[in-house]
């Protein structure tokens, strides 16, 4: 009879407690295998079977056979890997606990750098972690081809509701620029923003909670005690919540698509494209300390969510369980699942941006554009009913009404420079940048100061990322780091 995948993590946990257990015994002195070692991945294992609702009986709609039915070939491939991890386990508890003698074999000094013995223990050991890493792998893969938008699905809940005037104060506030009436409007857009991000925390938080909710509960014979596994807790703080927000049956695990996940897929080596990418950019030092500041006690540090000396972390907004090989790159992943990038120019509906590069695409193309004339030689114009003007006065034999838009997109050029006066968010830029350049003795005219779109980029995406993590509970992070990677693209 073929064990359920929350019978096979029960088997597991269980097995892996007793061995913990006996290990830590005073007069317990194995010199191939420390209970520390098995704690670290006893912990490992919870934190993945906490993350997927691992423990959700198969009729449950939370179980992982619920969630990929549609996807055989996977559950197959997580069920024997669970299979193997509980066989291996069932192995070394035997060993550990004396029903068997673990055996040592010896091999060429040259080949280890240790006596020259491979102990049992020690190998089955490895193949314990080593299974737990393939699981995490299954875990990243199956997340990723559900293919719900988590963030709209968050905003689409009635029950996540907080109140926007709060955060478009907050606003105001931080860039008093912001405050004026002329710029209202960005002023509400960026404070409903961030009221939108709480939603989403908030939705995400309480969507794990329901998965992992089982591993603190006891269960028939067969239930871990909470008290017993030890997973690193997600948010420390986190706003209360009302009745109506807190988790609920509404919170419905993701059916995953089986075209999303190949049989490569399953066997590849562990990748991440967060890592994979060349290079990272860290932007302009002209923004002040206060940012610096903000971002250290909004943003947990990699050492601090880690478990042991593994890799792998379970992001506490997301809930994905990842690997990132720098705080920069840990950063853009925060600053991607908050959307913390949003167009700040009036009447355009575009969606918020995870990725700073496409937001900032976005303005380009449609924004922060000149219009130049494809039938003129050398006809600029700045603004689009300018241009509008010019072909309706010049050029109506060329194009008629219906070709207007033809007309716009052809002559849209984004602009090669940008007025620093320009940002929304802040007018003391300009005047940084003249006391910069007066210093190099490089000339600059009183009234004008552009800059190339890239530095642009990345001065007004700070202001966006702190806005940003203003949705962040404070004490997700500790205050006792003074580093931070502003505008990491």
């Amino acid at each position: 009879m073929t064990l359920s995948v929350s019978e096979q993590c029960r088997s597991c946990l269980i097995n892996l407690q007793e061995i913990i257990s006996i290990l830590s015994q005073p007069d317990r002195n194995d010199g191939h295998i420390k209970d520390t070692q098995v704690v670290e991945e006893l912990e490992r294992f919870s934190l993945f079977v906490g993350n997927i609702g691992a423990l959700h009986r198969p009729e449950s709609s939370m179980s992982i056979e619920s969630r990929l039915h549609e996807a055989n070939g996977v559950l197959t491939h997580v069920s024997g890997l669970l299979g193997d991890l509980d066989e291996v386990v069932a192995e070394l508890l035997d060993i550990v606990s004396g029903k068997r003698e673990g055996m040592v074999s010896v091999t060429d000094k040259a080949e280890k750098e240790h006596d020259g013995e491979i102990s049992e223990v020690g190998e089955l050991r490895e193949e314990i972690s080593g299974t737990i890493t393939q699981l995490f792998r299954m875990s990243i893969l199956i997340r990723q081809a559900a293919p719900t938008d988590l963030f709209a699905k968050a905003l689409s809940r009635n029950r996540y509701r907080f109140n926007d005037q709060f955060d478009i104060a907050h606003v105001g506030e931080k860039y008093p620029k912001l405050a004026t009436d002329d710029y209202s409007w960005l002023r509400q857009r960026l404070g409903r923003a961030i009221t939108q991000r709480r939603h989403y925390l908030n939705y995400m938080q309480d969507h794990r909670e329901r998965l992992e909710g089982i591993l603190h509960e006891k269960a028939d014979n067969s239930a871990v005690n909470s008290q017993a596994l030890v997973i690193k807790q997600p948010l420390d703080s986190k706003p209360t919540l009302g009745p109506a927000s807190r988790p609920s049956l509404f919170t419905k695990a993701t059916t995953v698509t089986p075209e999303q996940i190949t049989p490569q897929m399953l066997v590849a080596e562990d990748s991440n494209p967060e890592e994979d990418a060349l290079s990272y950019t860290t932007i302009s030092h002209s923004v002040d300390s206060d940012h610096e500041l903000f971002t250290t006690i909004r943003i947990p540090k990699l050492d601090d969510l880690r478990i042991g000396n593994k890799r792998e972390i379970e992001c506490p907004f997301c809930f994905r369980i990842k690997r990132f090989k720098s705080e920069r790159t840990w950063r853009k992943h925060v600053f991607s699942d908050l959307r913390s990038y949003v167009c700040t120019f009036p009447d355009c509906d575009a969606p918020y941006f995870g990725d700073i590069n496409k937001w900032f695409q976005h303005e380009m193309t449609f924004h922060r554009v000149v219009y130049k004339c494809f039938l003129c030689l050398n006809r600029v114009f700045y603004r689009k009913e300018e241009y509008l003007s010019h072909l309706r006065r010049k050029h109506t034999d060329v194009l008629d009404n219906n070709e207007q838009q033809l007309g716009i997109d052809l002559a849209r050029k984004p602009l090669a420079q940008i007025l620093a006066n320009d940002c929304p968010c802040c007018s003391d830029w300009a005047d940084s940048l003249r006391e910069r350049t007066t210093h190099t003795r490089e000339s600059v005219p009183n009234d004008i100061l552009a800059v190339v779109p890239t530095v642009f980029k990345r001065h007004l995406a700070n202001h966006l990322e702190q806005l940003a993590l203003f949705a962040v509970p404070i004490g997700a992070a500790t205050d006792d780091d003074n580093n931070s990677d502003p505008a990491i693209e």
